[in-house]
């Protein structure tokens, strides 16, 4: 048995997974995300990527992005490689796309005015 804490809700409710031959089983749960977050927590987890990549401007030399959907876990190291060799030249708002299709159908977006 695994004990993870559901992330989806703000319950956060302390899971019981166990998998047997395949079949997941979940108790804890409150509601029926807590069953699916499991699944996917135990098969191919999935984060959304919170970070800052490098400017052009003296005042801002940093610009805050995340992505706009969520990412393998797995996919996150090579995604940052991406991300580190970025230099954002232009000036952008809140919301627009730094790097279309970091991963697949996933952008990366501002989250900050420079």
């Amino acid at each position: 048995m695994k004990k993870m804490v559901c992330i989806v809700c703000p319950n956060s409710c302390v899971l019981d997974v166990t998998e047997k031959e395949g079949e997941i089983a979940v108790a804890g749960n409150m509601c029926p995300r807590g069953v699916q977050f499991a699944a996917e927590e135990l098969t191919q987890p999935k984060r959304t990527l919170c970070t800052t990549v490098a400017t052009t401007f003296d005042d801002n030399p940093v610009l805050s992005v995340r992505t706009d959907g969520e990412v393998k876990l797995d996919d996150i190291f090579d995604i940052m490689k991406i991300i580190n060799a970025l230099k954002v030249s232009k000036r952008l708002k809140r919301g627009d796309v730094v790097y279309k299709d970091i991963a697949p159908g996933v952008n990366l977006i501002s989250t900050a005015d420079i």
